[in-house]
């Protein structure tokens, strides 16, 4: 049994519309499917179903960032079937959504839903558009699910081997462009003790403002200390 942890970007026209929601939305930072229905269920009839009844799947999201946004966003959707958020906690808040099942969301699971695979939780839905996934299962089954990915779909691997309880990776997952900002804040002594680097210098490498630099560097420092304490 092996694992194997995925990057998958998407077309324009194939990234799902509530990652799509998250990208655009300045006050939602990041989401990541936790928990999701193993058998698809069988939602109220719709008009467009023709009193035909559409399937339906119940998930828990974890999102960091405003709920306010993120409510008004499900209540404004056709596939919300019934929802529930919590309250924020220090940034962070959950969701529980009954959802119709979309084109969008047919394409993961025909992608998935094969032989011997079995999808890891948590799915990162990426601030760049890309989607992390872990699968495990046998190798010739991991190797056909990365092949024949839908249209759209691309799949870098990130990392594979024998499956354990913590295959996943250790280190945080940045974006190319806070991996950058970090680089180049560890050059020019920014993390030296005492300091000899400024936002200033980053910001001058990476030829951005230096509100930018320091926006990189907060968000990458985040996710470094958030999964460290985890």
């Amino acid at each position: 049994m092996k694992y194997a942890r995925l990057r998958i970007d998407h077309d324009p026209d194939r990234l799902h519309p509530m990652h799509a929601f998250e990208m655009r939305h300045d006050d939602i930072e990041r989401a990541a499917l936790l928990h999701w229905n193993t058998v698809l269920d069988h939602g109220p009839a719709t008009a467009e179903d023709d009193a035909q009844r559409s399937e339906t799947n119940t998930m828990v999201f974890r999102v960091r960032g405003d709920p306010e946004p993120f409510r008004t966003k499900l209540e404004s959707r056709s596939a919300t079937v019934a929802y529930s958020l919590s309250p924020a906690v220090e940034g962070v808040f959950y969701c529980c959504v009954r959802d119709r099942v979309t084109e969008a969301d047919r394409g993961y699971i025909d992608a998935f839903a094969r032989g011997t695979l079995v999808v890891v939780p948590p799915v990162e839905f990426e601030p760049d558009g890309t989607t992390t996934v872990t699968l495990v299962g046998t190798p010739a089954d991991i190797d056909d699910a990365i092949a024949e990915l839908p249209d759209g779909l691309r799949a870098t691997v990130q990392s594979v081997g024998p499956y354990r309880r913590r295959a996943e990776p250790s280190t945080p997952r940045l974006t190319d462009r806070q991996r950058e900002a970090v680089a180049a804040a560890v050059d020019c002594g920014y993390y030296d003790s005492p300091r000899e680097g400024t936002v200033e210098e980053v910001a001058a490498d990476l030829g951005i403002s230096p509100g930018t630099a320091a926006e990189h560097l907060r968000k990458a420092e985040a996710r470094v200390m958030r999964k460290l304490v985890q």
